[in-house]
């Protein structure tokens, strides 16, 4: 396989296995920059124009699912099936022999179909869906499929409630289910209508799911990418699933569990993570059950933030962290505190910034003529501690 997946990936697994349906919709003929946008169509959607993040976003994530992190899923992979649009002139499906189907209407209601075919066929599967694109709000989270618009007297025709869609999967199995939707959720109450699901609820019939992870932006709030880069959620989802969201297991080992995924990618999106901007974002990880969704090969990477009390002493202090196991490893030297700028009170802030591999450590701060040590976990994504040098 080449450096890209641009075709559907299906080992054809008979035992419990992952299937994902991804989609990433970028390109969207019937809107503003389209081929075939009509501008007499009115104002409600001049906001909604080309996207270039979607299609980057959808086969970034495929890739990695395909290709796998330091680690492994509790079962096999099974299948990805991608769908993918791009606006006019972008060229990042061009050379490609094989560039996966366009996500219209009619080819996501296909993919669908197949791929909740594949996932009802054993209890055990975990069933994924991708979505990254437009979407809006109205009684429930509506997406939109590249071919939205098509019809002006019905343009919602070519979009599906999710809300409606996830709620009907429920019933139908496998016992886990994860989705992740990267898409706005800009109200559109006064337009919408009603609009179906890609699966109908029954009623009267109980829910076969038992785990299930929704991840998405809170109720009118938009998604945020750079021009031709990948989201900033799947981004942050990626990193969660390679690790930043791991915790140690029973047998010393390292694990992805659904539970501490939601509780980790708000803090990975925060700040600290979310560029030049300036902007605090926080995403919606809703479900229940928690599971293992990923076993770690080694330790995952987590950073260390130290800072010396009183501050004035961080100009004299040496700090070293020293691994508690596997036992006689080399201590890590820290040297002495940096200058990262004033605090939000202007005072001068002076702390170490260290990357460790997960664990535990003894933290050592010698100042002046004394040494003072401290036990600590080192846990992803981030970890801080306060060390009090002089009295």
């Amino acid at each position: 396989m080449d450096d890209s997946v641009f075709a559907s990936f299906d080992v054809s697994a008979t035992l419990p296995a992952v299937h994902a349906l991804v989609i990433g919709v970028g390109g969207y003929p019937y809107l503003p920059g389209g081929p075939r946008y009509r501008a007499g169509d009115g104002a409600a959607w001049e906001e909604m124009t080309q996207l270039t993040s979607p299609p980057r976003s959808a086969l970034a994530f495929a890739n990695w699912l395909v290709k796998g992190g330091q680690g492994g899923w509790p079962v096999s992979l099974g299948s990805v099936e991608l769908l993918v649009s791009c606006p006019s002139g972008d060229d990042l499906l061009d050379g490609h022999a094989s560039p996966p189907p366009e996500p219209t209407m009619e080819n996501v209601r296909e993919a669908f179909d197949k791929w909740a075919e594949r996932c009802r066929r054993h209890p055990d599967n975990i069933a994924l869906f991708y979505f990254c694109g437009h979407g809006l709000q109205g009684d429930g989270q509506y997406l939109l499929a590249s071919d939205f618009n098509r019809f002006a007297t019905a343009p919602f025709a070519q979009a599906f409630d999710f809300d409606e869609t996830r709620l009907a999967l429920q019933q139908s199995g496998p016992r886990t289910q994860l989705y992740v939707i990267d898409a706005c959720r800009d109200s559109c109450l006064e337009r919408a209508g009603g609009v179906p699901g890609l699966a109908v609820r029954d009623l009267f019939k109980a829910n076969a799911c038992v785990n299930e992870m929704t991840i998405r932006l809170p109720a009118f709030d938009q998604a945020f990418g750079e021009r031709q880069e990948v989201s900033r959620l799947t981004q942050a989802l990626i990193r969660c699933l390679e690790g930043q969201a791991a915790t140690p297991d029973e047998h010393g080992g390292w694990e992805v569990r659904t539970d501490n995924i939601r509780r980790s990618i708000s803090r990975l999106m925060a700040h600290e993570d979310a560029g030049d901007d300036g902007l605090t974002r926080t995403v919606e990880a809703t479900g229940f059950g928690d599971i293992p969704l990923f076993r770690l090969a080694s330790p995952p990477p987590a950073k260390l933030t130290v800072r010396c009390l009183p501050p004035e002493a961080a100009s004299r202090t040496k700090l070293a962290c020293i691994p508690q196991h596997p036992p006689d490893q080399p201590s890590i030297d820290c040297g002495t505190a940096r200058e990262y700028g004033p605090d939000q009170l202007g005072t001068s802030l002076q702390e170490w910034r260290v990357e460790l591999a997960s664990g535990f450590y003894t933290v050592s701060a010698h100042c002046d003529s004394s040494t003072v040590q401290r036990p600590h976990g080192v846990f992803p994504p981030h970890s801080r501690l306060s060390m009090t040098v002089t009295s």
